[in-house]
């Protein structure tokens, strides 16, 4: 979730670009000026445009402290789930056809992990480094009957 200030500024910066998915330059002034009852700097406005683009709430090209080049993204927070349910209803589809269409994930659980004692990792190591030398020290024995 975001804070009350990066959400602020992500709606300013949702008016000041549109719905239209091209790239606006806004200043950083344009900005500013619409904050109600908050008082940030440039410096701070680029901190919170810096976390929106890490959290995928926009995208931008440039920015420099006094002017972004940036597209707003249309975040799922934005859709209430009450209305998209009621969309759903009254397309006409019956309840049983879209349980139908479900995935059930509960079959591909993960399984608990057991945890290993420290001298079982041990030995088995080890008894790898064990088997591997005599497998190469076979090798170079019958390499050397062969050759010499």
């Amino acid at each position: 979730m975001l804070s009350q200030e990066s959400r602020q500024i992500y709606d300013i910066l949702r008016k000041l670009t549109g719905d239209d998915d091209i790239y606006k330059i806004i200043d950083a002034d344009e900005v500013l000026e619409q904050l109600d009852g908050m008082e940030l700097t440039k410096v701070q406005l680029s901190a919170i445009i810096k976390d929106l683009k890490e959290r995928d709430y926009i995208n931008v090209k440039y920015f420099t402290p006094d002017e972004y080049c940036l597209l707003t993204l249309k975040i799922i927070e934005d859709v209430p789930l009450p209305a998209a349910k009621e969309e759903t209803k009254q397309d006409g589809e019956d309840d049983d056809a879209s349980k139908k269409e479900r995935i059930s994930y509960a079959q591909n659980e993960a399984k608990p992990i057991k945890a290993v004692k420290p001298g079982v990792v041990f030995l088995m190591a080890f008894l790898g480094a064990v088997l591997g030398s005599g497998v190469i020290a076979a090798i170079a024995l019958v390499l050397s009957k062969i050759i010499l």
